[in-house]
């Protein structure tokens, strides 16, 4: 049997937009911590309507817009729809969907979804209601027909001839018409189409309401999927070409006349989308573009109804070869953002500023969205912000907003912070009084936390009476920027979440050992709770459950080399910076415990970049230094003891182990250097147990 995927192909050749990379679906998840963007990734969607949005995302906010603005902040569905380190910025299709449609019911795994087999369970259920409500039915046959349309299931689990087991002695009319159905339905879910079109379309006439209603329904179902057979493969892949037009508008034809005949019909929801199914299958994109905007326009924009609209929308036409046909402003605009992507390779050029002048006359009654369009295009095309300025007014005094009004007072704020205008900082402390609705908040408070880190008050970000208290923004800010002082006043601050509170201890004492203030070190260290972690590892703090801040109380100090607990190796580098012991043993802390790669360690490219929140240089004054410079100080000192020496030779040559590459933070130095480290251990300190567990440099 063919799983027939409403979901799967492309739209025939009458549309002509070049696909943009990642137009939309699932890809990877790694946002920018930044307003601007440009380049779609799954879970960098944000409130504000922009090019890098999954155009799901952008449509489903336009179809939202025709609500009223939200009088009192949006209330976030719980955790299982929650991503760690997005915060409430940025967030996914899936969780956009939850938010907005936390009650609509899950889809059945176990549904036959995609198929025609997936009426098969509700269709059972109504037969037997029908045949209850007939009373010339006699319910000795009632109840053979109903043990017979069980036996109809095997058609679709085995998919070959018809599997019913049709009962022989029914006499009564009404009974041979319910026996007509349960063979044509038969036939229809094993794929024979002329036996099951034939015998639907002598139930059309009949007396029986459900019957003949079923049957107008059936007989144009079953011309779709006829005119679909030999479209799909059994994996669901699409060929165009083998689709039987003629079949089409048959199809289509049964559907309008249902339609006519039966507008408040059981399946006249079913049958709407059918049609648009023939649209589809028939390469007629402009009817089908024509339909959708119908839709997105008729949809209440507060059911789950309208996220499957635009799910669809989104696989049928915007995401495959869609564009020409379109004429709608939610359709338009949703396309041209798409368009304004950064252009990747040999990929399609963003739109051209003439294109979306010429659309002028499709937005008619639509002054704002489409001058939002326009602003966007200077902004990410033009790189044009004095332009954005020109074309969307400041409004940001309202009590809420709208998606597409917000979309508007976010991208003048965006212009105003590309041409550091003075007055941006107080732009969006006025915006976050009306910043209610889904995920709005949350890219106001982002926007100034990030014009605060650059102009140097981000104290400001972290004042008693700041209006930032996402805990995202705070927490990249306090890991990459902030100095001693903000970080250990944050640790001791009760009102803030624990991970945010245990985020700054880590950070402060992390750093405090690197950058050598070690008596601070050993100062704060008693802010540790006897609760502090010291499970998860180093990967990734910002998503990690718990900080292990428990770490720098309690870890793995040594694996061969004797040192103390690291609050005794900290007391003596407070008394002797330069202690040779005490160095060694941070050293192995460092490596023992995962910080080589970690945190000030790491590599730039772990780094936010400069245009992202927590791009500034931190405010920890000083150089880190690396358990590498902590080797070669020691190796170069000659009172350094013979087997602290050795120790020192057998740690530096073993940052390059296995692979040739540095892994102990500092400078790299040539093979022929570790050549001479090895043969110095060899030769000067060969009875040491370093010297004799040491074969090769890397």
């Amino acid at each position: 049997m063919r799983r027939i995927a409403w979901l799967a192909g492309t739209l025939l050749g009458a549309l002509a937009l070049p696909q943009a990379a990642g137009a939309s679906g699932d890809f990877g998840c790694d946002p920018a911590w930044r307003l601007f963007n440009r380049e779609f990734n799954r879970c960098s969607n944000t409130a504000l309507l922009s090019p890098g949005n999954d155009t799901r995302v952008n449509l489903l906010f336009l179809v939202r817009d025709r609500q009223a603005a939200p009088a009192t902040r949006f209330a976030y569905p719980g955790e299982n729809l929650a991503e760690p380190g997005l915060g409430h910025n940025f967030f996914s299709w899936r969780m956009l969907r939850g938010a907005f449609y936390p009650q609509a019911e899950a889809e059945d795994p176990e549904a036959p979804y995609g198929s025609r087999c997936i009426s098969l369970a509700s269709g059972t259920k109504a037969f037997t209601a029908a045949m209850q409500a007939n009373r010339g039915l006699p319910a000795g046959e009632r109840d053979k027909l109903a043990a017979a349309r069980g036996t109809v299931a095997k058609t679709c689990g085995e998919a070959s001839a018809g599997s019913l087991v049709a009962p022989a002695d029914i006499a009564s009319a009404p009974g041979r018409e319910y026996l007509g159905y349960l063979q044509a339905a038969d036939a229809f879910y094993a794929e024979q189409w002329d036996a099951a079109r034939d015998g639907f379309t002598r139930l059309r006439a009949s007396k029986d309401s459900w019957l003949a209603e079923t049957a107008a329904y059936m007989v144009a179902r079953t011309e779709l999927n006829a005119a679909q057979n030999a479209a799909f493969d059994e994996y669901g892949s699409f060929d165009a070409g083998k689709v039987d037009k003629a079949a089409v508008g048959r199809a289509r034809g049964g559907f309008t006349d249902y339609l006519k005949r039966y507008a408040q019909g059981r399946y006249a929801a079913s049958a709407s989308g059918l049609v648009r199914r023939t649209l589809w299958l028939g390469g007629d994109a402009v009817g089908l573009a024509r339909e959708y905007e119908r839709l997105l326009a008729a949809t209440s924009p507060t059911t789950a109804a309208a996220a499957d609209l635009v799910q669809e929308v989104d696989n049928k036409l915007l995401t495959n070869e869609g564009g020409r046909a379109i004429d709608g402003p939610l359709l338009l605009a949703t396309v041209d953002l798409m368009m304004m992507r950064e252009p990747y390779d040999n990929g399609p050029q963003p739109i051209a500023l003439a294109q979306i002048v010429a659309q002028e006359k499709s937005f008619a009654g639509r002054a704002d969205l489409y001058g939002y369009v326009l602003a966007s295009h200077a902004f990410y095309v033009e790189k044009n912000p004095a332009k954005v300025l020109q074309l969307l007014p400041d409004d940001a005094r309202q009590p809420a907003y709208a998606p597409l009004a917000f979309s508007r007072q976010v991208l003048r704020g965006m212009a105003l912070a590309a041409k550091a205008d003075r007055n941006e900082a107080g732009f969006w402390r006025e915006l976050l009084g009306g910043a209610n609705g889904p995920y709005q908040r949350p890219i106001v408070e982002l926007a100034l936390a990030m014009n605060l880190e650059r102009s140097g008050r981000l104290a400001d970000v972290f004042a008693p009476m700041s209006p930032i208290g996402e805990t995202a923004i705070r927490e990249i800010l306090l890991q990459n920027v902030a100095g001693a002082d903000l970080l250990r006043s944050q640790a001791r601050d009760a009102k803030r979440p624990v991970h945010e509170r245990d985020l700054a201890l880590f950070t402060l004492l992390h750093k405090q050992l690197a950058y050598g203030n070690y008596a601070g070190f050993v100062s704060d260290s008693a802010m540790l709770g006897a609760s502090a972690s010291n499970e998860g590892g180093l990967w990734d703090l910002l998503v990690q459950d718990r900080v292990p801040a428990g770490l720098f109380r309690k870890a793995t100090w040594s694996d061969g080399y004797a040192c103390p607990a690291l609050s005794a190796t900290a007391a003596t580098l407070t008394q002797d910076p330069r202690d040779v012991k005490a160095r060694l043993c941070l050293g192995d802390f460092y490596r023992l415990n995962g910080f080589d790669d970690f945190g000030v360690f790491a590599d730039d490219a772990m780094r936010p970049k400069r245009d992202e929140l927590g791009g500034t240089p931190t405010l920890f004054a000083g150089k880190p230094t690396p358990r590498g410079d902590f080797y070669a100080q020691i190796i170069a000192d000659p009172k350094a003891g013979g087997e602290d020496k050795a120790y020192a030779l057998f740690r530096a040559i073993n940052c390059y182990a296995p692979s040739g590459s540095n892994a102990c933070g500092n400078a790299d130095v040539p093979e022929s250097q570790r050549r001479t480290w090895f043969q110095r251990l060899k030769k000067d300190h060969g009875a040491s147990p370093w010297a004799q567990k040491l074969r090769y440099y890397w």
